[in-house]
């Protein structure tokens, strides 16, 4: 092509052109890297070299259509050279004849001072940048190889040195380099205790539900919890629950694997499993009797986290109310002390404390109830028959007195 042309005769004209030469050891390094379906990526080839270097050139071939070398450019080192002004010449060819490939020369300098990549490992001299196919399947991999077989003439892979007054091209050791797809990570991922008196433990801590979008077709998807994996799900999956073995602070994250290729993980959520703490003692119990009745009003106030409340007579549950209510009626029986019990249950339906009152029903009678049923009623007269004819007892001899 017409640059290498160019760069053929300003070699010659300087007396930069020799035959090349092993001896003194050179490396050039092409870098394994790895891209994302449909993203772009750059390898760099760097220079391990015991003596300055005043140029170079070099082709670098790979072999089909996971990739597509876009650009080439100067290296850190390249660039950096007379002052950050970069190579006085410089040439690129990202479709060169022989390919598919990219042909990359530089001379530093056609000036004094003569400005010379400096001995060292690992020198930068430049970058090629590639596009990855949309379609390229994760796991594949794209080997990036140097090659004197590139262009038209062919570009040999040669570091240019001046050794004394001697103008000398060193024949590398070269050193392939990949590009590797890798498989996406989910993305999205979000987390929330979608039951909190499910999961694990007694009482339970919660169970967790966690909900992602897939970067592409997996495989499977392990799902890690504080950066072990906790969980290998279908590839399709995009959702899962979770409740560790007891009460923590537990990170999410998800990633896919294709091809055996793992992606890196998604964004990362957190969740706090812990039981439902139980109330607190329900405060200001108190009975109010209805002596007449024995119909008993019992009030309360609630604490915080209440969703029920049990009221209990003398142990035995005599209603189960919500959490909002803050009374109820209770019958108690015939003269005597009764215990009326209030105990708030969170959501759970855990208990939390319990606070009592005593109701007290006077020694009471209700006149012509004379077989101390509570009520005034047929039932009564039989009694007070038996009581003077047959024997039988009266339990209140003033129910029977009806006219004092």
């Amino acid at each position: 092509m017409p640059k290498w042309r160019n760069l053929f005769t300003i070699l010659v004209f300087t007396g930069l052109f020799s035959i090349p030469l092993y001896g003194q050891n050179h490396t050039v390094t092409a870098s394994n890297e790895t891209v994302l379906p449909g993203a772009s990526v750059t390898a760099a080839v760097t220079l391990d070299n015991d003596e300055g270097a005043r140029g170079f050139s070099m082709g670098l071939a790979h072999t089909g259509g996971l990739v597509n070398l876009t650009a080439i450019e100067a290296g850190a080192v390249t660039a950096a050279s007379n002052g950050g002004a970069g190579p006085d010449f410089e040439f690129t060819d990202v479709n060169p004849a022989g390919g598919p490939g990219g042909t990359y020369g530089v001379i530093l300098s056609f000036g004094a001072p003569l400005d010379e990549i400096p001995v060292g490992s690992g020198n930068e001299i430049a970058l090629f940048n590639y596009d990855c196919a949309p379609a390229a399947e994760p796991g594949s991999v794209e080997t990036l190889d140097f090659s004197d077989a590139l262009g038209s003439p062919p570009v040999a892979t040669i570091i240019s040195i001046v050794s004394g007054t001697t103008s000398a091209s060193r024949i590398p050791i070269k050193v392939s380099g990949s590009v590797s797809v890798g498989t996406p990570a989910p993305s999205g991922l979000t987390c929330a205790i979608s039951d909190p008196c499910a999961g694990n433990g007694s009482p339970a801590i919660g169970l967790g539900e966690l909900s992602w979008t897939n970067g592409g077709t997996y495989d499977s998807i392990e799902v890690l919890a504080n950066s072990s994996v906790v969980e290998t799900l279908a590839g399709s999956a995009t959702s899962t629950n979770y409740s560790p073995a007891g009460s923590s602070t537990v990170s999410f994250t998800v990633r896919g694997i294709r091809n055996v290729t793992t992606s890196a993980d998604s964004n990362s959520c957190s969740l706090v499993f812990a039981p439902v703490p139980t109330p607190d003692v329900p405060t200001g119990v108190n009975c109010a009797v209805d002596q007449a009745t024995g119909v008993t009003t019992v009030t309360w106030t609630n604490s915080a986290g209440v969703s029920s409340v049990t009221v209990t007579l003398d142990g035995v549950v005599q209603v189960t109310v919500g959490g909002g209510a803050t009374s109820t009626d209770v019958t108690i029986g015939g003269p005597g002390s009764y215990q009326i019990c209030v105990t708030g249950a969170n959501q759970c339906g855990l208990p939390g404390g319990t606070a009592c009152c005593t109701a007290v029903r006077d020694n009471f009678f209700i006149r012509n109830d004379m077989n101390q049923d509570g009520s005034s009623n047929i039932a009564d007269p039989v009694a007070a028959l038996n009581y003077l004819f047959g024997g039988g007892v009266l339990a209140c001899l003033k129910s029977g007195d009806v006219n004092d």
